[in-house]
């Protein structure tokens, strides 16, 4: 994911590939959401793309979730910041 997605970079004239227009590189596994998480998940999505409810049924598309591993942050020069996944989940916003 990048700064790129919005007008964050643009509106501050940095390139979209310049470190100063951060990025966040998240991987892991990919798993289906099991049953009990079903309903927030298609909740959650369908509240920002509202349209997809209404795809059929015959693409057998599935609920699914990422399950972090590794993080890197690139927000400035000199390559990326390594974050745990701990970090990530335990961010307390002030």
């Amino acid at each position: 994911m990048s700064l790129a997605q919005t007008n964050f970079c643009r509106k501050h004239g940095f390139d979209p590939q310049s470190p100063l227009c951060a990025h966040i590189i998240l991987a892991g596994t990919v798993t289906k959401v099991n049953e009990t998480e079903r309903d927030i998940a298609k909740r959650s999505l369908f509240i920002r793309h509202p349209e997809m409810e209404t795809w059929p049924s015959s693409h057998d598309w599935f609920f699914a979730k990422l399950n972090i591993t590794n993080i890197w942050l690139l927000d400035y020069f000199g390559g990326p910041k390594i974050v745990t996944p701990e970090e990530y989940y335990n961010v307390t916003f002030q």
